[in-house]
């Protein structure tokens, strides 16, 4: 059994996605070369098209009416938490629409270098700056308050935002950030804070006081409504609540909303202070329409100027439908071989752990791919109802049947998993143990074992690209048809400037 605690890549939105090896955890990489269903629109709860109400005295405030948006798997908290903000100020994009706007659906990364094999969903890759795209194609404004200086992490989370191109107000501590929270609150305007969940209050988060967490890194992303200086509490809607429970289920008792006290917020909070705050702006851009099919078709295809302005030649990631032709590349015995050579110092038994983890992360994040794709492909057609989308939706569909074949939601949402259930982490088993109780320590003849195994998990990756590419044609044909042509270069408000590379490496700390 994999014994998997939740860790986090800060922002990514969810709560903990799960990355396991003893010993082996998570760096982010700088470069300037460079969070049970599928979420739909029955579980979000609409409103009119008005902004939601709001009360405020000199002690307290708060902002009411907002609908619930639970985050459904490990991994959307905080897209979940951006549909309530978006829906508090009036415009209604449930969560599968949100996957569907941001292109987080549509996105995907890969990364091979050296001791890092990992595909990175699009619901972990550059949040801020995906939050960014979407302010600038609705016409909203967002504002971003960080404490760089709270923690260790601050001045690397600071080279990160600088890299998103991203702007942000600089906040010092606690007295700083409740007061813009209790400024929002006061303007009508819910706050968007990123904590730590040991400090949170619910019940559902025993298992990680349970389990003697301490880390202050922000590892979930919770809307603030309200506070109350008198009784020294806050009032949190927590997109989270129910992940947990087994099975996994929608907090129909309303145990998603509840109140924090102040110091407890600030033990939450305290890594980075991390604030969005969403107001209304100019509205929707003219060309909406174009400017978000443009977007989808160049994440689709892996269009590197969109992925990584300047740095087309980086040649450790790939993007798109690339991505799982890279990753399907690797997944034969000579990358696997150039990957495990990494690992030649560590004894046997821990190298065959990393080479089963490595199956495990693979399907985790195929599984975070897989959901927010199912949901982002359903979705488009309510966001963009002027385009005639039945044969993007019809090519694209071709894919879910094989990322079914390495879907597993027990992956992201089961603290603790027994692995082996779906095709990618069955195949790395088998593989792992025949390497180290069979063969003692020889890859090739383990791999040789299962390579048909293999090559069938490089088929499945390779007709998901070729899905992913007929999509993006079949979207620039009906934008065509609608008499929209796709510009050769898209936007620079929608591609940004550049790119966080976040990857899930190896410490090479002695085992």
């Amino acid at each position: 059994m994999l014994v998997a605690p939740p860790c986090h890549n800060f922002f990514v939105g969810g709560i903990g996605v799960k990355f396991v090896r003893d010993k082996i955890g998570m760096v982010i990489i700088l470069t300037i070369l460079l969070s049970i269903g599928v979420p739909g629109a029955s579980d979000t709860k609409t409103t009119s098209f008005v902004r939601s109400e709001y009360s405020t005295s000199t002690d307290f405030g708060e902002v009411t009416g907002i609908p619930f948006v639970w985050q459904e798997l490990n991994g959307f908290c905080y897209w979940a938490t951006l549909s309530m903000a978006l829906q508090s100020i009036g415009v209604q994009l449930d969560l599968a629409q949100v996957l569907a706007v941001a292109g987080i659906g549509f996105t995907a990364g890969y990364v091979r270098y050296e001791d890092t094999m990992i595909l990175v969903p699009g619901s972990m890759f550059r949040q801020q700056s995906t939050l960014a795209t979407i302010a600038d194609l609705l016409g909203l404004e967002v504002e971003f308050y960080l404490d760089t200086d709270s923690t260790d992490l601050g001045p690397l989370y600071s080279i990160t935002m600088e890299s998103y191109n991203v702007s942000w107000t600089e906040i010092d501590g606690w007295d700083d950030a409740i007061q813009v929270l209790k400024d929002g609150i006061d303007k009508g305007f819910p706050v968007e804070v990123y904590v730590n969940l040991q400090n949170l209050p619910s019940s559902d988060y025993d298992f990680f006081r349970d389990l003697g967490v301490t880390e202050t890194a922000p590892s979930h992303s919770i809307l603030i409504t309200g506070y109350n200086e008198t009784s020294g509490t806050a009032q949190i809607m927590d997109p989270g609540i129910g992940l947990f429970d087994n099975p996994t289920s929608f907090p129909d008792d309303g145990s998603w909303f509840y109140e924090i006290n102040f110091t407890s917020l600030n033990q939450a909070w305290l890594g980075l202070y991390g604030t969005t705050i969403i107001k209304p702006g100019t509205g929707v851009t003219e060309d909406f329409d174009r400017d978000l099919a443009s977007y989808i078709v160049d994440r689709l295809r892996g269009d590197r100027n969109s992925y990584a302005p300047d740095a087309e030649d980086v040649f450790f990631w790939n993007f798109g439908s690339n991505a799982f032709r890279a990753m399907a590349a690797d997944l034969t015995e000579p990358g696997l071989s150039s990957f495990m050579d990494e690992f030649d110092e560590y004894n046997l038994r821990t190298r065959s752990v990393i080479l089963q983890n490595l199956g495990f992360e693979i399907e985790t994040c195929l599984t975070l791919q897989y959901e927010s794709y199912r949901a982002a492909i359903g979705a488009l057609p309510s966001v963009l109802p002027d385009l005639d989308l039945q044969e993007f939706v019809s090519e694209g569909e071709l894919a879910l049947e094989h990322f079914e074949l390495f879907s597993d939601n027990s992956t992201v949402n089961v603290p603790f998993y027994a692995a082996g259930q779906k095709m990618m982490t069955k195949t790395f088993e088998k593989i792992a143990y025949q390497y180290e109780y069979v063969f003692d320590g020889d890859l090739e003849s383990s791999v040789s074992v299962y390579e048909e195994d293999l090559v069938e998990i490089q088929s499945h990756l390779t007709a998901i690209a070729n899905a992913w590419d007929a999509a993006a044609d079949a979207l620039e044909r009906a934008l065509q048809s609608g008499g929209t042509l796709i510009p050769i270069v898209a936007s620079s408000s929608i591609i940004g400037i550049l790119v966080l590379v976040i990857v899930f490496t190896r410490r090479r700390s002695s085992m």
